[in-house]
């Protein structure tokens, strides 16, 4: 969910215990983002900065999915290339 807007006709994320949408900070944990993460707006406007540290949130990609995806890519793209660079060597030296 990329807007999160308490007065649209579209759903949002309720708290489960009170009556009250989940905060920025609430969404930011559920996509993995340290507390610490600072979400930035070039609006000048409050409620325009919160729609946009929504919106970034929203569109991005969860940190813990990144960070296995990156680790996945990363053995595969190891294993293809050590498979060449053992191509090219018997390619070279055919003896082999």
């Amino acid at each position: 969910m990329t807007a999160v807007v308490p007065y649209s006709k579209g759903g949002q994320v309720l708290h489960p215990n009170q009556k009250r949408i989940l905060t920025v900070r609430e969404y930011a944990r559920a996509q993995g983002f340290p507390d610490k993460y600072e979400f930035l707006s070039a609006s000048k406007h409050p409620s325009r900065q919160i729609e946009d540290q929504y919106r970034q949130i929203g569109n991005a990609v969860p940190i813990p999915l990144a960070l296995a995806l990156g680790k996945e890519l990363k053995k595969v793209l190891v294993d293809f290339w050590g498979e060449q660079y053992r191509s090219s060597e018997r390619t070279l030296s055919p003896e082999l």
